[in-house]
Order: structure tokens, then C-alpha cells, then sequence
């Protein structure tokens, strides 16, 4: 077995600090350099784009050999197309085309129907609709998704005639005049348009509008965003136009709601007979589509762990991108999950049986990266404190001398006596090399009851005094604060409290002279422990995404071969499974009993008493061993759910051995609210900052027993005060923003109807469709200025092309003759196929490609109209119709651009801020849940925390999203500190997964454990905890508000989170209560899977507790300090009595 090893390179130690503060990466970063999923997706587009990945993923499990039957193939089209066409490619295989056809023969029959004559005259004026319709709603996803989508369509668009209908109604009674049986020619001239009706029939344009637009906002996208869009349409084309006639002319709605009843039919036949796919097809793409990154992550952390970490070249970027496009998976995949109860599909395993798989996937995905933890804790650039600089000017540079390999120890230990009060720089810049540390060199021995070894947060070996220390710090940070002093228009630097004492803390208790040898060292001994199994688990993934890519396989099948043979190579399938299931448990057996204690070698040493005491070498500091159980702890994990993933997989080929018909029990096709886990939103535009997708606001304001009290009022005491305490909430609940969004593009839906309201220009608006305008304009509008911006830029470009489109095919088609059907027909055969291809998988904004296409189909549809049916007014065909069009999209987008600067307006940058304001309240929430979990409720069930802390990670990387378009929010104050926030949004996605990583910890501690772990972290001690809360209070308030923090606050919590320091011991030596664990450190207690999992919970709780005090220096940088007090935290000795320029001083950014 040794020999079979991987053989690990020679380690070359790099210690040049200017070499490694190159280095720097982070989630979020990563995550924003990949292919960001476009605004405003809906669920078939979502499905198709990101099909295009993972087809890509799914080469993972093909064979060795069809992969390099594609590999050339690959590379000839990569360097014959340029960067913005390799998408065609990408996406040319037959899987993509089969919705590509599906979706272009059903926008083909739509044609045929409307250019027959019986048809077009029964679909009436607005037959094009049913064209636009297979662009707007292509039949691309799977049948029951595809009738979800078309019933609450059809649903939306009857309430719209329904609305039309009773607005009518009364319209009617307030009518003077009624001419029954007016001629079309002389409504159409407006004279018959009365004041009372026209107010009324506004009043319901307006109503209706909010109505629509409000659940637009509310509900996002999804199955309700294409029916809250023409519920739009059905009320402004009817009622804009009913206004016209001088009686209540019901029957305008059949003019919207018929095109739809066609288009709805032709897609649901086109989902049924070309190339079916169900939701259970959906599901097992998008689950191999995200394991096939988990394969690249976990050959990737085989190969890293091979490296030397320690070197300037080492980067951990590709582990962070695999992890993080392996998540980009699951919206897709919990998109196609919604609807598994209600899948009807002819296979050998139920819709069902794939949420056992979802669950176990979606749990691999915090347990990668759980395991890409390991090297952000090594890489010193990540784990230094940020000491904020001044923000205007560069600092002067601090020199240091170039690092020089130290002969050996002792030279070492003498060198640093000899320069006892030299900088913190040059202490780090004399690093060791690897090749001068023998490998033969004994660690030097220490009593086991000895503090020294096992308490290692002591400073290591310094012969200066810590009070000399203190006044070269305190020295060293006045100089640096006067050299960055700013000028009076610059901006004042923060944080330098926290800065100060981080320094002290790190140059005391959190550096050492040997780190990069003992980082080394420790990874090698890591890699040599977990390679065996992380390969058994690469082995697992493969099979397993090749199982889920062949399930689908020879369902009808029962001509192939005989049964016999069937029966034969299923069983050989199912002993393939169990032995690798044998494998994976045999070697997680070894894993868990043997070749996990490699990592505890260096440290044996302190329980031989025959080690010769006067060695050089001494016992690594206990965060290195804590380190290595981070990284242990979570492949064990890893391992784990692998071993729970092949025994589903063998029990469901053991289970379900012949295909049959699996139909919905009880079809849930309508259940969806604003706060259900919101993975499938990629991003909503028009989202509540104080609201958390897929957290109950109730859990957000009682989690635990605290309950938020009105400041202004007593709990009611009778039923009158109820009442009335209903409706100040209610009030109150108006001025919320999707409200005021709704009722703003209600009036501007109004304001861009009143030419169709007036004598004077009904007839203009009319004849030259100004209801173009109306709901154009209706639909630019959004919540933010930036949104609306981006909408007006995006609807421009893309109408001005689909006008160029649709005129050159109209012309093509017919010539210069007034249309032919067979030319028409024709055009649209060869055309269709490749604009739908484009429709489905153009990466380019969702907006700007359906506007393109859907623009081209209203030329065509429009020419052909008012060249074949008696209509009183046209507006031409061909380049006609096509710069109308362009004109009044363009007024109307204008509008919407103009009014959206009006109050009350939105911007993302407030969204930004109030949105961080709630989810670091939130997490604040969550981690008192988890500390009460860990405490009192271990046996309980923990679905609300884990469902809660998914919603906040969902929410801020859909707020990452969102602010991509921040630049189109144009401000004269200056200009918007995006860097800030981000940072702000990763130390909270931070937080967000070392509580992921907590909460799984605290659930597989026992008792004793936990609260040893409670005890140690100081979870328990009510004074340090009311100290991390009032840090989260203060950072919440802050971004809510805008207001300046204390200069002094709570922070470094870190300071008081290491007040005792326990090293390797379980139990504080001074501690009451040793909770019947050992109190004297022995090398069974170090080799006991609770003590590993005891450690990975202080690590993880360590983190959490310097991302909070990042975090608040973070939150400092945007909203800035007040309540400066002199002298306050800077030593007790003055230095320099001059007058300082400014009340908070910088100092600079120094790796310690």
C-alpha cells in the first residue's frame, strides 16, 4: 500500500511576503469571474442555458475513449470561432436540439394557423399574438412544466378579461349615449369617447395594472412571470381600446385569449408527441450536471495536496471554482425538483426516488467546501487581519530584507535574540527551508502535564518582554499612522483599534518563526492520510453520475434481448455497486481507525518520556493538528454521504427492476409563495431587501424566545385595539417597495394611455398602435432606477435588431408583392430552427434576446395581417411597421426611464445595503439557534436552521447578481464603493458556511463533548456572547441605517474569545468541570474521533468569530466612525504630543 502512494514532491518553502500577498482570492470573486446566470431568467430559459453546462459537466463520466474521440473535435471548433460564437458549438449536440426542434415546429404550426383564412378570421385582429406567444412561452421544457406554465397563463389572462369585463360594465351605466349599433369607421374616430367612462375605464387600467405588476414583483420569476406579462397585455390592448365604443363591447377579451388558447394547444401537443422529456429526465441531467464538478474538485484536491503549499506559484483557485460552479447547479436542479410529485413518466424508478439523491448532492456541496476551508487556513494572506489603510492615498512602503536561509535552529533562536526589537516583518521574513530541516530530527519532548506544548498560542520563544514588545507596536503604529495622516479632502481611515490590537494579538499569540515549515509538513502528512480514500470517492462519483446518465436508458426495451440476459447484467450491475460499496467502506474503516492519526506524528513525541529533551526541534503549535482535522473531518463527511448515495443506488436497482407508469398522486401544481426556498430565482429584480426568500418571516423575528416589541405601543389589550392595530400594519404595509413599485407603474400605465383616452388623439393612437407604448413602457419600469435603465438600453438595441430581422424576412418572403402564405411559411421552415437555438441558448441578457426574436415575429405577423384581413386602420407592413414599432418602444421605454427618476425611487445601492442590514440580522439569528441546538436541543430537529441558512446564501448571491447593474444608476455625489459591499457580501457567505459547517459539527458531538465545546469557545459565557451580539446588532443597524459605528466597540471579539488558552487540552487545567472528560491530555484522547470533531468545531467557532470582527471593520470602511476618544486604546505611553489631523488614524497593511 505505501508503495502505491503517490510520490510527493520535494517542498521548497517560500517565506518573500511580497510573493505571497499576490495571492489573494475569495468565494465571491471566484464566483463573479464565471459565467453569471442573466437577470430576469425564467424557468425554460434557465433549463436551457444552463443545459449547456452541463452537458459539458457530463463528459466527466463518458469513457476514455469517446472523450478523446471528442477532444479534437473540440479544439478545431475552439480555434476556428471566436470567444462570443463558441456558445454554438458548446450547445450543437443532438440533446440541445431536441427542444430546439420541439419548440421551432410548434412556432411553425402557429404560423399555419394564423395564414389559413378560417383560422386568421377566428383569431380575429390580434391573431399575431399567437406567434409572439412560441417566443414568449417556447414548448423547450418538460410536459408538466410546460402545463403548469400554460394554465396559469391562460388562468391570468381570463382574470384580465374578467377585469375588462366589469370595468365595462360600469363604464357603461355612467354612459350618456349609447349607439348599439355604431359603424366601426366613426369609433374608430373617437367621437362616441365620453369623460365618465374614460376616468372609470382608467381607474381600472390602473387597478389592474398594480394587480399584475404586484405579483410580478412578489412572486418573481417563475411559472407567473410570462402570465402576470400578458394578464398586462389582455387589459391594456382591451380597455385602451373598448374606450372607443359607445356601448360595453364584452366580447374584446376573445381577441387575447383566444391566440393564447391556440399557442397554449400546439405546445402541450408538441411537449406530448415531439421528443417528450419529463421532469424526471430534467432532474437526473441537472444531478449529473452537478457531480460532475464534484469529481473535477475532488481530482483536484488529490493533486493539490501533492503541491507545495508553502510556495509563492501554489494557488487554490480551480478548488474554488469547481466548488462553486458545482453549486451554480443546484438552482437548476431544485428548479427541476419542484415538480417531481407531479411527473408522469413510463421508467423503472418513480419521480420520487430521486429526493433522497437531491438531498445527499445538496449536502456534498457544504462538505466540499468544507474541505476547500484547509487551504484558506494555511494561506497566511487570508487569515492576516485587514488593517484598514487610508483610503486616498498610498502608503509609504515598508522595506524588508530579503529572506536569507537560517543554518539551523539555534542560529535562528540567536539571531532573534540578538535583534529582540526588530519589526514584525523581519521576524516573518526568516523563514526555514525545507531542505535544512533533517528529516531525522527529533521533536523535542515535554511533560505531559506541561503547559508548554499543549498551551501553544504563547509567544514563541520572543526574549524581549511583552512589555517591550507593546511599546515597539505602539512606536511602530504611531510612526504609521502619522505618515498616512489624510489631508482634509480625503477620506478618514478606520478600524485602527481593531487594527492595533489584531497586530498585538497576531505578532503574540498567532505567529511563528516555523510556520511555513510546519504548514509543509503538516499537509504532507495530510495528503499521505486522505489520498486513498479521496480516490475511492472520485471512483464513487464517476460510477455515480455514469449510473445517473444511464438510467434513462432501454426503458423500452422489452424487444432487445431476452430476459434471462436482462436479469443477468442487471445483477452484474448491482455486484458492481456493492463492491464498491465494499471498497468505499473498507477504506473509510481504515480512514477512520488507522490512517487518519498520521497528521498526530509530530506530536507522539510528548507522550515518549525516552525523547532526548535537548533536540532543536519542538511540538508544532496545536492549530496545525487543528487544521488537518478541518480537512479530515469533512472528507470523513464526504465519504460518508457517498456511502449513503450507493446504498440508494443499490436500493433502487435492487427495488425497481422492471419499467412502469408512474402518475401524480396528489398534483401540486400551484404551490408557490414568496418565502418557499428560492433556488430556482437566479436573481429577482423586484425582491423585498427585508425579506429572505425561503425563511417564514416569523422565523426572522422568532427563532428562539426573543419576540421584536412595538417601541411606540403596548401589546393590545381589547379587540377594538386589534382592530386597529391590524390596520396600522396594513397601512404601513403600502409603503413597502413592492408596493410602491406596483403603484407607481399603475399611474404610468395610466399616464401613457391618456392619447387613447382623449377625442382629440384617440384616432392617432389607435390607427399607429400606441398600445405598444402603454405596455412597453408598463413592463420597463421596475423597483430600481439601474433595472429600468438597463431595460431601456436593452429594449432599444434589441428592438431596432428584431425590426431589422423581421423586415428582412417579411420582404423575402413575399417580395415586393402585399404577402404570400407559402412564402411566409417557407421563410419562417428555414429560419425557425436557428432562432430558436439562439432563443434557448444565446448567452446574451434573457431580455435583449426575447425582445430580438419576439419584435421580428410582430413585423411579420403585423404585415401579414393588415395585408390579408379587413382592419379599419393599419400601420403598414414591412419597414413600416418596423420603425412604428421602433419609435414607440422608444417612448415608451423613455417614459418609463423619465418616471422611474420620480419619488419615490429605488435604487440598488440602498437595496445593497438594506439587503446585507438583513441578512447579517439574520445570521445573528441563526447563530444563537445553533448554540441553543448545540446546548439543550441536540435530538431536535434542525430543518429550520439549515432550510434558513440555504435562504441566506441563496439571497446574497442573488444580491451579487443584482448589482450588476449599479452602473447604470448615474450619481453626481460620487461614485458607489462596489468594492466595499463585496467585500461585506463575502465575510457574510463566509459566516454563512462555517455556520453550515457548525451546525453539522455540534450534531455529531455527544454530550459531554458539546458542552466542552461550549465551554471552550466561550458559547456559554453570557458576557463574551453579549459581545458578539452586540457586534452583529451594531453591524445590522449600521447598514440599515447609514449611521457611523463607535470608533470603540466589542471588537476584536477575538481578543476575548482566546482568553484562556486550553493547546491541546479538552478541559481548562484551572477548569471546575472537566464534564467527564480527561483532564490530563494523553494520545488515546488525540487519536478519539470525538476529539477531532471537538477540534474542527473550536476551528470553525475561531472563524467565525475573525469574520465577525472583519466584518466589522468591513461595515466601518462604508458607514464610517463617531465617538472618538483621544488616546483610548493606544498604550499608556505617548510618544508624540503634536496635533493630529485627524480623529482616527491608519495604519499600515502589514503581514504579521
Amino acid at each position: 500500500m505505501e508503495q502505491s502512494r503517490p510520490q510527493r514532491p520535494q517542498v521548497r518553502i517560500q517565506t518573500d511576503p511580497t510573493e505571497i500577498s499576490n495571492k489573494r482570492h475569495s468565494i465571491v470573486e471566484i464566483e463573479e469571474n464565471q459565467h453569471l446566470p442573466s437577470r430576469g431568467r425564467s424557468n425554460g430559459e434557465q433549463g436551457g442555458r444552463a443545459a449547456s453546462e452541463i452537458e459539458r459537466n457530463n463528459d466527466v463520466f463518458e469513457s476514455p475513449a469517446h472523450a478523446a474521440e471528442k477532444q479534437p473535435t473540440k479544439q478545431k471548433m475552439d480555434l476556428k470561432l471566436p470567444q462570443t460564437l463558441r456558445w454554438i458549438p458548446a450547445n450543437s449536440t443532438w440533446s440541445k436540439w431536441k427542444p430546439v426542434i420541439r419548440s421551432a415546429l410548434a412556432g411553425w404550426i402557429a404560423v399555419v394557423v394564423f395564414i389559413i383564412p378560417r383560422t386568421e378570421n377566428l383569431l380575429g385582429q390580434a391573431a399575431f399574438l399567437i406567434i409572439i406567444a412560441s417566443f414568449l412561452s417556447p414548448p423547450s421544457d418538460p410536459f408538466m412544466v410546460v402545463l403548469e406554465r400554460e394554465i396559469i397563463t391562460l388562468i391570468f389572462v381570463a382574470l384580465g378579461w374578467g377585469w375588462v369585463c366589469l370595468a365595462l360594465l360600469f363604464a357603461s351605466l355612467a354612459r350618456t349615449q349609447t349607439v348599439p349599433n355604431a359603424s366601426i369607421l366613426t369609433i374608430i374616430t373617437g367621437q362616441y369617447i365620453e369623460a365618465g367612462p374614460a376616468v372609470i375605464l382608467g381607474v381600472f387600467i390602473f387597478i389592474g395594472s398594480f394587480f399584475f405588476l404586484y405579483l410580478k414583483a412578489r412572486l418573481g420569476p417563475g411559472p407567473f412571470l410570462p402570465a402576470c406579462v400578458f394578464g398586462c397585455i389582455c387589459i391594456d390592448i382591451s380597455l385602451t381600446t373598448a374606450v372607443l365604443f359607445p356601448y360595453p363591447y364584452y366580447k374584446i377579451g376573445e381577441l387575447i385569449i383566444l391566440p393564447m388558447v391556440f399557442h397554449s394547444a400546439i405546445s402541450l401537443t408538441m411537449s406530448i408527441l415531439v421528443f417528450p422529456q419529463s421532469v424526471s429526465s430534467l432532474f437526473t441531467t441537472a444531478l449529473q450536471g452537478a457531480m460532475a464538478p464534484l469529481v473535477t474538485s475532488i481530482s483536484l484536491h488529490r493533486s493539490h495536496l501533492l503541491e507545495d503549499v508553502t510556495s509563492s506559484a501554489f494557488s487554490y483557485t480551480q478548488i474554488t471554482s469547481a466548488a462553486n460552479k458545482a453549486e451554480s447547479a443546484l438552482p437548476m436542479l431544485a428548479a427541476a425538483a419542484r415538480l417531481l410529485n407531479v411527473d408522469i413518466v413510463y421508467a423503472r424508478f418513480a419521480p420520487t426516488d430521486y429526493e433522497q439523491l437531491h438531498t445527499i448532492v445538496r449536502k456534498l456541496m457544504v462538505r466540499v467546501h468544507g474541505m476547500g476551508v484547509y487551504y484558506t487556513l494555511i494561506d497566511p494572506t487570508r487569515e492576516r487581519f485587514p488593517v484598514t489603510p487610508a483610503a486616498s492615498r498610498p502608503a509609504t512602503p515598508v522595506h524588508s530584507r530579503p529572506s536569507s536561509p537560517r543554518p539551523n535552529r539555534r542560529s535562528f533562536v540567536a539571531t532573534e535574540e540578538k535583534h529582540a526589537p526588530s519589526a514584525n516583518q523581519e521576524l516573518r521574513d526568516r523563514k526555514p527551508s525545507r531542505h535544512q530541516r533533517a528529516p531525522s530530527s527529533r521533536v523535542r519532548s515535554h511533560p505531559v502535564g506541561s503547559t508548554s506544548p499543549l498551551h501553544s498560542h504563547r509567544p514563541y520563544k520572543h526574549s524581549h518582554s511583552h512589555h517591550a514588545h507593546h511599546t515597539l507596536l505602539h512606536s511602530s503604529l504611531m510612526h504609521l499612522a502619522l505618515s498616512r495622516a489624510p489631508k482634509h479632502d480625503e477620506e478618514t481611515a478606520v478600524g485602527v483599534f481593531e487594527s492595533q490590537k489584531y497586530l498585538n494579538l497576531e505578532a503574540i499569540h498567532l505567529s511563528h518563526p516555523d510556520s511555513a515549515f510546519f504548514t509543509a509538513r503538516a499537509t504532507e502528512l495530510l495528503s499521505d492520510s486522505c489520498q486513498d480514500l479521496l480516490s475511492v470517492c472520485e471512483e464513487v462519483l464517476v460510477v455515480s453520475g455514469a449510473w445517473l446518465g444511464n438510467i434513462r436508458k432501454f426503458s423500452f426495451d422489452f424487444w432487445r434481448s431476452r430476459h434471462e440476459d436482462k436479469a443477468q447484467i442487471h445483477k452484474k450491475e448491482v455486484e458492481k455497486y456493492e463492491d464498491l460499496l465494499e471498497r468505499l467502506t473498507r477504506e473509510l474503516d481504515e480512514f477512520t481507525t488507522k490512517k487518519r492519526l498520521t497528521v498526530l506524528d509530530p506530536y507522539r513525541p510528548m507522550f515518549d518520556s525516552s525523547n532526548d529533551t535537548s533536540s532543536d526541534d519542538e511540538v508544532p503549535p496545536h492549530r496545525y493538528l487543528f487544521h488537518c482535522y478541518v480537512y479530515q473531518y469533512h472528507v470523513l463527511q464526504f465519504a460518508v454521504l457517498l456511502q449513503d448515495m450507493l446504498k440508494e443506488l443499490i436500493r433502487l436497482e435492487t427495488e425497481r427492476k422492471k419499467p412502469k407508469l408512474w402518475l401524480p398522486s396528489l398534483p401540486k401544481l400551484f404551490t408557490w409563495a414568496s418565502w418557499e426556498p428560492s433556488e430556482t430565482i437566479e436573481n429577482d429584480d423586484d425582491e423585498d431587501p427585508e425579506l429572505i426568500p425561503g425563511i417564514n418571516p416569523a422565523w426572522m423575528t422568532d427563532l428562539g424566545k426573543a419576540v421584536k416589541r412595538d417601541p411606540d405601543a403596548l401589546p393590545p389589550r381589547n379587540a377594538l385595539e386589534t382592530a386597529m392595530n391590524w390596520i396600522y400594519r396594513a397601512a404601513i404595509s403600502i409603503g413597502g417597495g413592492n408596493v410602491l413599485y406596483a403603484l407607481k407603474a399603475g399611474a404610468l400605465t395610466v399616464i401613457l394611455s391618456i392619447p387613447s383616452f382623449l377625442k382629440v388623439s384617440a384616432e392617432f393612437a389607435y390607427a399607429n398602435k400606441f398600445v405598444w407604448a402603454v405596455f412597453m413602457g408598463q413592463l420597463t419600469l421596475a423597483r430600481f432606477r439601474g433595472d429600468t435603465t438597463f431595460g431601456l438600453v436593452a429594449r432599444i438595441i434589441s428592438t431596432f435588431t428584431g425590426g431589422l430581422i423581421g423586415t428582412v424576412m417579411w420582404y423575402v418572403s413575399t417580395g415586393s408583392g402585399r404577402g404570400n402564405p407559402y412564402g411566409l411559411a417557407a421563410v419562417c421552415a428555414v429560419c425557425f430552427p436557428s432562432f430558436f437555438f439562439a432563443r434557448l441558448y444565446w448567452p446574451i441578457p434573457p431580455m435583449t434576446n426575447m425582445i430580438i426574436w419576439v419584435t421580428a415575429a410582430l413585423i411579420v405577423g403585423y404585415s401579414y395581417e393588415d395585408t390579408h384581413l379587413t382592419v379599419p386602420t393599419s400601420p403598414g407592413w414591412g419597414i413600416n411597421v418596423a420603425w412604428r414599432r421602433f419609435v414607440l418602444v422608444t417612448v415608451g421605454v423613455l417614459a418609463a426611464g423619465i418616471f422611474s427618476l420620480f419619488p419615490p425611487s429605488t435604487t440598488i445601492r440602498s437595496y445593497q445595503r438594506r439587503t446585507l442590514a438583513t441578512t447579517s440580522a439574520e445570521l445573528g439569528s441563526i447563530y444563537c439557534s445553533v448554540v441553543s441546538y448545540a446546548n439543550s436541543n441536540v435530538n431536535s430537529d434542525n430543518t429550520v436552521i439549515i432550510q434558513s441558512l440555504l435562504a441566506i446564501r441563496s439571497k446574497l448571491k442573488r444580491s451579487l447578481v443584482l448589482k450588476e447593474n449599479v452602473i447604470y444608476e448615474f450619481s453626481l455625489r460620487g461614485q458607489w464603493p462596489a468594492e466595499r459591499y463585496h467585500k461585506i457580501l463575502e465575510i457574510q457567505m463566509q459566516i454563512a458556511y462555517q455556520l453550515c459547517h457548525l451546525m453539522s459539527i455540534v450534531s455529531h458531538l455527544e454530550p459531554a463533548w458539546a458542552h466542552a465545546f461550549l465551554r471552550r469557545t466561550r458559547m456559554l459565557d453570557s458576557d463574551f456572547q453579549g459581545d458578539v451580539l452586540a457586534v452583529i446588532s451594531l453591524i445590522s443597524n449600521a447598514l440599515r441605517t447609514g449611521s457611523p459605528l463607535p470608533q470603540i466597540t466589542p471588537c476584536p471579539l477575538l481578543d476575548r474569545f482566546m482568553l484562556r488558552h486550553h493547546g491541546l487540552n479538552v478541559v481548562h487545567e484551572d477548569s471546575e468541570d472537566n464534564y467527564g472528560l480527561p483532564r490530563t491530555l494523553t494520545i488515546e484522547t488525540l487519536e478519539n474521533l470525538q476529539y477531532l470533531t471537538f477540534c474542527v468545531g473550536v476551528s470553525t467557532a475561531f472563524g467565525i468569530i475573525t469574520r465577525l470582527d472583519r466584518l466589522m471593520v468591513a461595515v466601518k470602511e462604508l458607514v464610517g466612525e463617531q465617538y472618538h476618544i483621544d488616546g483610548v486604546g493606544m498604550g499608556h505611553h505617548r510618544t508624540w504630543t503634536g496635533e493630529m489631523t485627524s480623529p482616527t488614524m491608519s495604519v499600515k497593511a502589514t503581514e504579521v
